[in-house]
């Protein structure tokens, strides 16, 4: 069998209010470690834990991207939400209908990857600092955008 290739994955959704302004991000690693992509994306108003899954499917999609173009990947995921990786590994079950829409999202893209073995586990949040922090960038970067306009705004109405 060829040797795989692995990649060690952090993600983490943050989410301002429950539901609130939300994000996800991941961290995407070779095996030493070394930072390969960080990436974020911006979900709009929904729950923390829908953040949380919704950041595990961008992580999935980029392994699935990855997989396209190699032939043997190991992935190990690694979050701070419990729930999650208690859901995605069976010991939990998933009844809120958005995230049993993720999940099988997530499920129908791993099985069509048959090169592609994935395992999610979790870690202390200290673990996770460099997702987390991503992720709420995107808030922040969100909020000064908001800020702005809404400055803007300001400004031609005082001069108009």
């Amino acid at each position: 069998m060829p040797k795989s290739t692995v990649y060690h994955l952090n993600i983490d959704g943050a989410s301002r209010g429950n539901p609130g302004p939300a994000a996800a991000a991941m961290v995407l690693m070779d095996e030493s470690g070394r930072i390969l992509l960080q990436k974020s994306k911006f979900l709009g108003v929904t729950t923390n834990n829908v953040a949380e899954w919704s950041a595990l499917e961008g992580a999935v999609k980029t392994l699935v991207h990855f997989a396209q173009r190699q032939k043997n990947i190991e992935a190990v995921i690694r979050s701070d939400a419990d729930l999650v990786v208690k859901q995605f590994n069976g010991k939990y079950k998933i009844r809120n209908p958005e995230l049993k829409s993720i999940a099988g999202r997530i499920q129908t893209c791993l099985a069509k990857q048959p090169n592609l073995r994935v395992s999610v586990l979790h870690v202390p949040r200290k673990e996770n600092r460099l997702a987390d922090r991503i992720a709420n960038d995107a808030l922040d970067a969100l909020k000064s955008q908001a800020g702005k306009q809404q400055g803007e705004e300001a400004d031609a109405e005082i001069s108009g």
